[in-house]
């Protein structure tokens, strides 16, 4: 074999060395942005979970109890899947002690914090995504624990002077977004409860009033982190 042929053939060979190597980057780069989705995805419904268990912990109805001890259950099983997945953060403790006191709301609030936290420090799958959606889940917040708060008020037949205080605080911050929707919600939440000297609304009907509305924003925040990930996969699948 001449000298010439010989060095073509380790050529060859190293331009396929660094082929192969580069598509085995690529695909591990995928499979960590995949799971790393995932978790992010994982951490949104587990958001949505605590959230409606605050908002069902002072229920008493039979329909609510039942929601909310699945809604328990389906949370055990969540945060130890969540366990297994990249960035993960501890509030399984705190949950245990939560499931067996669903009333304490301040305790739901506490966990909630911790886990939008932990979403804005995660290294970015795409653009500034993290902030923004930490920025979503910290706006929806305010209306799901507007939500829970007019739940107690309705529970208890009214709004102490505390409470009034603490719901008249997220009606103005909340107030400052246009959302027709939103504001239409938060009216009659004020008419029927927060101002009402006895709330017209019943426990499960401020729960039913706001929950549509929390749902659907968290799933637009999920479906747009899939397609900012959809598209960051087809990236590297172009750079592989």
């Amino acid at each position: 074999m001449t000298i010439t042929a010989t060095l073509a053939i380790a050529c060859a060979l190293l331009m396929l060395g660094h082929y192969l190597n580069n598509m085995a980057s690529a695909q591990h780069s995928r499979r960590v942005a995949n799971l790393r989705l995932l978790a992010v995805q994982e951490d949104l419904d587990i958001l949505r979970l605590l959230q409606q268990h605050r908002g069902l912990g002072v229920q008493s109805e039979p329909a609510a109890v039942a929601l909310r001890c699945a809604l328990a259950t389906s949370l055990t099983q969540r945060l130890k899947l969540r366990s297994t997945l990249p960035d993960p953060y501890s509030i399984a403790e705190g949950w245990l002690v939560l499931r067996n006191n669903p009333a304490d709301f301040d305790g739901h609030c506490a966990l909630i914090e911790t886990l939008i936290d932990a979403l804005e420090q995660r290294a970015p799958i795409s653009s500034d995504e993290p902030a923004q959606t930490a920025r979503a889940c910290r706006e929806l917040e305010d209306v799901a624990r507007l939500r829970g708060l007019c739940v107690v008020a309705s529970s208890q037949g009214g709004c102490t002077p505390t409470l009034q205080i603490r719901l008249k605080s997220f009606c103005r911050r909340i107030g400052k977004h246009t959302d027709l929707e939103l504001m239409r919600m938060v009216g009659k939440l004020e008419r029927s409860v927060i101002h009402a000297a006895q709330p017209r609304l019943s426990p499960p009907e401020c729960f039913a009033l706001v929950t549509p509305f929390i749902d659907a924003r968290l799933d637009s925040i999920q479906q747009r982190l899939q397609d900012n990930g959809a598209q960051a996969q087809h990236g590297l699948h172009r750079a592989g």
